[in-house]
């Protein structure tokens, strides 16, 4: 594990591109983002989705979050895009708005088969740190996203912990000290043109409605 200590004198451009260059040789990398350290890979590259998950130890019940750098990127991880789910995403993002949706059928089948969450859906969002967003776009394809910690453990806002938890398995760790916890995103489902909030967070289900 390579240990970047993030301060507002780093390099960032160059930082974006050993991160993104990590991702490209199928590494996964940990980042400061919403108030917890995350793990990230290119949920393109099959090998590191299964390396994330066994770091994770979550083969049966699989992180569910994806990054993408954009709306119009919904449709890398989805085919069938709702027109609500679109609205929602241009109206919304990069607030902390999670969409879920049906998984691109050319993703990795283990996408498919391990990550979806039940009735067959993983959820999408645009980060809102700018470093994690940079480096989406950087890369240009989706980023699997899971929070720096064992399953039913926590340890995800202490660099200490992290570098514990993920010294073998993380290439490069960006550590911006002990982070406070921020709250979880909302979810939204959208099926057949109606948005459904089944995780209320900091966007309120009264704004999903009204632009629903």
């Amino acid at each position: 594990m390579k240990n970047i200590k993030f301060s507002e004198a780093i390099d960032q451009g160059q930082l974006c591109r050993e991160l993104v260059e990590a991702l490209k040789l199928g590494q996964i990398v940990c980042l400061p983002c919403g108030g917890r350290y995350r793990l990230l890979a290119d949920i393109t590259n099959e090998a590191a989705v299964i390396d994330l998950l066994q770091a994770k130890g979550r083969i049966h019940k699989a992180p569910s979050l994806v990054f993408v750098a954009s709306e119009t990127a919904l449709a890398q991880v989805t085919a069938n895009v709702d027109p609500l789910a679109k609205k929602l995403a241009h109206a919304m993002w990069p607030k902390p708005l999670t969409l879920l949706v049906t998984p691109h059928p050319e993703l990795p089948r283990v996408i498919s088969k391990q990550l979806a969450a039940a009735g067959g859906k993983i959820g999408v969002r645009m980060p809102m740190d700018a470093l994690v967003k940079d480096v989406a776009v950087a890369l240009g394809r989706p980023l699997l996203v899971s929070s720096a910690n064992k399953e039913n453990k926590g340890g995800e806002t202490s660099p200490a912990q992290v570098r514990k938890n993920f010294v073998n398995s993380v290439a490069v760790f960006v550590d911006k000290g002990d982070l406070r916890a921020e709250p979880l995103s909302t979810i939204v489902d959208v099926v057949d043109g109606k948005a459904m909030v089944t995780r209320e967070g900091p966007v309120p289900a009264v704004e999903v409605i009204a632009i629903a």
